[in-house]
């Protein structure tokens, strides 16, 4: 069995034992809400994570983008009427994140796929476990009064733990892992707050209802996009050599 199988298990089992905790300060509705968003959390994670291991990450790439640009135009266009700058300026945004997110889906190996995506999911949950148990500061009240210092600081934490646990996946020393999960918690963090930031300003709380117990595509998979296309990004550019051994063949 992958290691992952076990490091996602030991990672959602602390994260099952701090939502019961968490969730002892809110009522039985939040409680249902929490426990049905955890649930369905593990549901979306197990398929990318096969995708990944069975060849058809791709297509959930694809599908994953196509359906985000879909919800966006939806609320975009939706009553009452959008600025027309923020019409172009959002969809060109969520454009260049899609597209970056596909070519990174088809251009690297899986061994580093998952190593991503697994840092994502895990900056992902422990931002949110931890947000509840310890958060008392709000990081960005005007867009996002829910989310706090103590909430992001869990999750990169974890974020850069993950990071050292799978580099040995991709042969990675551990020193360097380091790097990756400081920078895929930056871009995990920068998808979540671009994305929350529409939201406040068009007046939704999700962007569809599409995935349940999730909200939208875009809701679940803002911090993957703007990761893996960053990630495209420094390997189109700045970094090629250093991601070279990485590309598939």
């Amino acid at each position: 069995m992958h290691p992952i199988a076990w490091y996602i298990i030991i990672f959602l089992a602390i994260g099952a034992v701090g939502m019961a905790i968490a969730n002892r300060k809110v009522t039985p509705h939040v409680r249902r809400q929490r426990w049905l968003k955890y649930f369905t959390y593990i549901i979306f994670t197990g398929i990318v994570i096969i995708g990944i291991f069975y060849n058809f990450f791709t297509w959930l790439a694809w599908l994953i983008g196509i359906m985000s640009m879909v919800e966006l135009v939806k609320v975009n266009f939706s009553k009452p009427p959008k600025p027309f700058t923020n019409i172009i300026l959002s969809q060109l945004i969520l454009l260049i994140m899609a597209t970056g997110f596909i070519l990174f889906s088809f251009s690297f190996q899986n061994s580093f796929l998952l190593f991503i995506y697994f840092q994502v999911l895990v900056f992902d949950g422990f931002c949110q476990i931890t947000g509840q148990l310890f958060g008392k500061h709000a990081l960005v009240p005007a867009i996002s009064p829910t989310k706090t210092w103590e909430g992001l600081a869990g999750g990169w934490v974890c974020c850069v733990i993950a990071a050292m646990l799978a580099a040995n996946w991709i042969s990675l020393p551990v020193s360097t892992s380091v790097v990756f999960g400081v920078l895929t918690g930056a871009t995990s963090f920068i998808g979540d707050i671009l994305a929350s930031f529409y939201k406040r300003i068009t007046g939704i709380k999700d962007y569809s209802n599409w995935l349940p117990g999730q909200g939208g595509f875009l809701d679940r998979f803002d911090s993957l996009l703007c990761s893996a296309a960053v990630y495209y990004l420094l390997y189109i550019t700045t970094f090629k050599q250093g991601f070279d051994s990485l590309i598939k063949e």
